[in-house]
């Protein structure tokens, strides 16, 4: 399962090509990913620019094709912690950023983006929809 899944909302999405930043990228299609340089990576805190559509190939300047995030959009996500995911809603939420298995907690919460539901209650594992409350194209 991607680790983070378009649910709803928005507008037409949004694909740019761009390159694998360097032979070494892991990520997985679904994994948030950042622009740097002209150059697709992994994305980290603060610096989320769109959703991997392939998996990296692990070539310098091979195709990277991405979806933009939509700040109107809802998106759906993996969430771990101990508390259940309906006690999260309206909270901050933070990424783990984990080629192939990003998860969202509200444990480290910055500033990644805030639920707004839940598609399962369980205490773990379970899934949250979130939106993107940031602008990273404005970050550094």
């Amino acid at each position: 399962m991607a680790s983070v899944r378009r649910w709803g909302g928005g507008s037409v999405p949004q694909i740019v090509n761009g390159v694998e930043a360097s032979g070494t990228q892991t990520y997985k299609a679904g994994d948030l990913v950042k622009f740097t340089s002209g150059t697709v990576a992994i994305a980290t805190a603060g610096a989320i620019h769109g959703i991997a559509l392939k998996d990296a190939a692990g070539v310098t300047s091979t195709a990277a094709p991405v979806e933009l995030i939509d700040y109107n959009a809802v998106y759906e996500v993996t969430y771990k912690n101990a508390a259940p995911a309906q006690a999260v809603v309206g909270t901050m939420v933070d990424a783990t950023f984990t080629a192939g298995a990003h998860t969202w907690d509200e444990s480290t919460a910055s500033t990644d983006a805030y639920c707004v539901g839940f598609t399962t209650a369980a205490a773990t594992d379970a899934n949250i929809l979130i939106r993107f409350i940031i602008d990273p194209l404005a970050i550094a």
